[in-house]
């Protein structure tokens, strides 16, 4: 913060951001399939675990408008349980290990049972999550039963050495050590090998550089003097300076064309969700970087 409060805006400028509302989780229940994930994903994934946390669990039976009224109030109260409900979700969807949990947050997963505890208890409210994980890196990993030359079956794995993904942006990704295999007792077992955590990631981590990407060349090309005020893209960010006049319909122009649908990415027509996943948007302004505040819409 320290560091932000010295960027400054010019007189009479102001800097304005937008940020996509946890797209990589939105997009992680979009990959595994789950409507249930997505909805509470474009909701508040993260409000909905810390309800859990601190014992008024959310019912699943409320509006949509009753849950985003409810998590902004759990955001705002209890953000201690929120931050932590913050990193469950992201480590745990990107196949992050209790030990790495509380590795890299000591001072919010005190032992690696604190970790391994709530962990658990997240994938407990979604299955689905382990599940796609599996399925994926089975898909992925391509591994075969090995033929002899008179066509018997012989009794080892082979995996084809090199396997991919590709987005729905057409971005490739290639893995070679997707799955590891042992054979016990005669049967072969699978374990996660060191390319599984990167397979998991690509896929929504690729898809979000795509749609934040797109969205700043759209709002170049289409709104150049938008364009022109456009500072840095960070991470799920596109960041701005604009005369302070010209805030409000820079906003109106960014959010529109970051809130619209992804045609890249459609939807099963029963989840209720529209033709194409879209992904909600949050903005803020300020003069300084360091103290720029969040603006209702």
């Amino acid at each position: 913060k320290w560091v932000k409060e010295c960027f400054v805006a010019p007189p009479d400028h102001m800097f304005w951001a937008r940020d996509f509302s946890a797209i990589e989780a939105v997009l992680v229940g979009y990959f595994a399939g789950s409507a249930r994930y997505t909805r509470f994903a474009k909701l508040g994934v993260h409000a909905y675990l810390t309800s859990h946390l601190v014992g008024r669990p959310a019912d699943l039976a409320w509006s949509d408008v009753d849950l985003r009224t409810y998590f902004a109030d759990l955001k705002r109260t209890d953000k201690p349980s929120y931050e932590t409900a913050k990193r469950v979700v992201h480590l745990s969807n990107y196949m992050g290990t209790p030990n790495r949990m509380h590795q890299e947050y000591p001072e919010t997963f005190p032992t690696v049972k604190d970790a391994a505890k709530l962990q658990g208890f997240y994938f407990e409210l979604f299955p689905e999550i382990r599940t796609w994980h599996r399925d994926l890196c089975e898909r992925v990993d391509g591994t075969k039963r090995r033929k002899a030359e008179d066509g018997e079956v012989v009794d080892t794995p082979w995996t084809l050495g090199v396997a991919y993904v590709k987005n729905p942006f057409g971005y490739v990704h290639r893995f070679y050590n997707v799955l590891d295999w042992e054979k016990i007792d005669g049967k072969w077992y699978s374990s996660y090998g060191e390319d599984a955590k990167r397979l998991i990631a690509t896929l929504p981590q690729g898809t979000a550089a795509g749609i934040i990407k797109r969205a700043a060349r759209t709002i170049w090309e289409d709104y150049p003097w938008v364009g022109q005020s456009l500072r840095l893209l960070i991470h799920d960010e596109i960041f701005g300076e604009s005369k302070e006049g010209d805030i409000e319909e820079a906003l109106r122009i960014s959010r529109m064309i970051m809130e619209a649908p992804v045609p890249e990415l459609p939807l099963d027509p029963s989840w209720g969700m529209g033709e194409f996943l879209s992904i909600g948007t949050e903005a803020k302004v300020g003069k300084s970087w360091g103290s720029m505040g969040g603006v209702k819409e």
